[in-house]
C-alpha cells in the first residue's frame, strides 16, 4: 500500500511540470540601432521546455532545451521560424502570406542562454549569403 502511494506522488509531481503556468515576461528586442522593450507581458511557460507569449501583433512560441531555442513568430504578414544553436549556422524559414511565399535565410547564433528565468539570444541574419543585421533578444521571465 506505502508503495502504490509513493508512485502515486511521483506521478502527480512529473504532471504538474508540464502543466502550462502563467508568468509574466520582460522582453528586449535589439536590432542594429533599434531597441524595443516591454515589460510585464503575460506568458504561458514550461519551466527549462517552452514559453509563449504575444506582443503587439505578434505570437512567439519558444521551445527549448539546454542547447537550443526553435523560435516561431507569427503576424498577419508573415511566419519565421528560427533554430538557435551556438555557434552554429542554421536554415531557417521566412513565409510571407500574402505572397505565399518562403524565402530562405540562414542565422549564425553568436550567443545563447538558456537558464530557468532568462534567454538570452543574440543572432546574425543572413539572406542570399549577405549579412542583413545583428539581433538580440533578452527575456526575463517572472511568477504572477
Amino acid at each position: 500500500m506505502q508503495f502504490y502511494y509513493i508512485y502515486v506522488i511521483i506521478y502527480v509531481e512529473k504532471k504538474i511540470g508540464e502543466i502550462f503556468m502563467e508568468y509574466y515576461v520582460d522582453l528586449m528586442i535589439k536590432n542594429n540601432d533599434e531597441v524595443i522593450k516591454k515589460e510585464n507581458i503575460k506568458a504561458k511557460y514550461i519551466e527549462n521546455k517552452e514559453l509563449e507569449f504575444k506582443y503587439e501583433n505578434e505570437s512567439i512560441k519558444m521551445t527549448f532545451n539546454k542547447d537550443n531555442i526553435i523560435m516561431k513568430k507569427d503576424n498577419n504578414e508573415s511566419l519565421i521560424i528560427f533554430n538557435f544553436i551556438l555557434k552554429r549556422k542554421t536554415d531557417s524559414k521566412y513565409f510571407i502570406k500574402d505572397l505565399n511565399f518562403y524565402i530562405d535565410t540562414e542565422i549564425f547564433t553568436n550567443e545563447l542562454i538558456i537558464e530557468k528565468n532568462k534567454l538570452y539570444i543574440e543572432y546574425e541574419l543572413w539572406l542570399s549569403n549577405e549579412k542583413t543585421g545583428i539581433f538580440k533578444y533578452q527575456i526575463d521571465i517572472k511568477e504572477m
